[in-house]
C-alpha cells in the first residue's frame, strides 16, 4: 500500500515542477491590424496609434495620425484606401 502511494506522490510532485513556460512575444501590429485599447500611445501598434474612428470597420485598428483631413495625405501608408486621411485626423486602412 505504501509503495503505490509513494509512487503517486512522486508523480504528482514531478508534474508540479517549477519550470515556467515563457509567454510568446507579440510584435506590435502593423497598419490596419486589429487592436484593443484605443489610444495614441498604443503598445499594440507599431505606429503607437490604435483608433476606433472608422465606423464601417466596427473595431479599433492600428493607424497613424495625418493632417489633410478628408483628403489624400502622402504621409499615410499606401493601402486599399489610397492614403486617405479621415475627418478625425487618422489614416484610413
Amino acid at each position: 500500500m505504501i509503495k503505490p502511494l509513494a509512487i503517486a506522490a512522486l508523480l504528482t510532485l514531478g508534474a508540479c515542477g517549477s519550470a515556467e513556460t515563457p509567454l510568446p512575444t507579440v510584435d506590435a501590429g502593423g497598419f490596419g491590424a486589429n487592436c484593443m485599447t484605443v489610444t495614441d500611445m498604443s503598445t499594440e501598434c507599431a505606429s503607437g496609434v490604435c483608433t476606433n474612428t472608422f465606423d464601417m470597420l466596427g473595431h479599433p485598428v492600428c493607424s497613424q495620425k495625418c493632417t489633410v483631413l478628408g483628403g489624400t495625405d502622402p504621409t499615410c501608408p499606401q493601402g486599399p484606401s489610397l492614403q486617405k486621411c479621415n475627418m478625425k485626423g487618422y489614416c484610413k486602412p
